[in-house]
């Protein structure tokens, strides 16, 4: 019997090593498949880097494993990527898992922090204003022993900063809620304990789309999958197996 397969796509910053834990404990069962959004191949094509250029890219992964169908388990931004391109191909998705997730456009903080820094982008040296962006967009938990602010300025600075705020762009123009409300398939929403910056941006996740089962991970933030590996895990693969889904209390 083929193995289904599961595309995992990283968050604004980072690579394709995002979930490598996850892959390493699922490969015998799945088909994984891990990429990077920045890959200088795909730049090289000189297509503007907007949420098309993403979506796009997705598309190629599948062409390129020769899959019709697939999982899409995705990391903060990548979720964005993964709820547009379920938009457009609808049918070549099998399932989304959104660890991570939020809504652009929704009135909160994180929204409110994104326009701030876009608009004073210009009144700083650009490694001061990463260093903002850090604070501002993946602040320091005292309950999560990571700097998360150093491993969020380290990537970005390996990014070309025209790429990085293009990309950071993305989140005023997507809208989130008439998108989300459109999908049809079955969708595992995914969020840490103290993950309050992103919750905030989340509206009844049940009203907005029938479809969605929300799990939260106790003693996580931001990344849950990688605070509470073993938590993450045991969510993802019942979801997998078509599983009944227990929130984690």
């Amino acid at each position: 019997m083929e193995k289904e397969a599961i595309i995992f796509l990283h968050g604004m910053i980072g690579n394709q090593h995002a979930f490598k834990r996850e892959i390493d404990r699922l490969e015998e069962q799945y088909h994984c498949i891990a990429y990077d959004y920045y890959d200088p191949a795909d730049l090289e094509s000189k297509e503007p880097l907007v949420l098309d250029f993403f979506i796009e890219q997705l598309y190629r992964q599948f062409r390129k494993a020769n899959i019709e169908k697939a999982h899409l388990c995705s990391l903060s931004y990548g979720c964005i990527v993964a709820a547009a391109f379920t938009e457009r191909y609808p049918d070549m998705v099998i399932s989304l898992t959104f660890v991570g997730g939020y809504c652009c456009q929704a009135p909160s903080q994180f929204y409110t922090n994104v326009v701030t820094l876009l608009e004073e982008k210009s009144l700083f040296e650009y490694n001061v204003w990463v260093k903002r962006c850090a604070r501002l967009l993946n602040p320091n938990k005292e309950h999560i022993p990571e700097d998360s602010e150093s491993i969020f300025i380290k990537y970005t600075l390996q990014l070309d900063p025209v790429l990085f705020e293009t990309a950071l762009r993305v989140h005023l123009d997507f809208d989130s809620r008439t998108v989300l409300s459109k999908i049809r398939v079955p969708i595992l929403w995914v969020m840490g304990e103290y993950d309050d910056l992103y919750k905030a941006t989340l509206p009844d996740l049940k009203t907005l789309n029938p479809y969605i089962e929300y799990a939260e991970i106790m003693g996580a933030g931001h990344v849950a999958h990688v605070h509470q590996h073993e938590q993450f895990l045991s969510v993802f693969h019942k979801y997998l197996q078509g599983m009944s889904l227990q929130v984690i209390a």
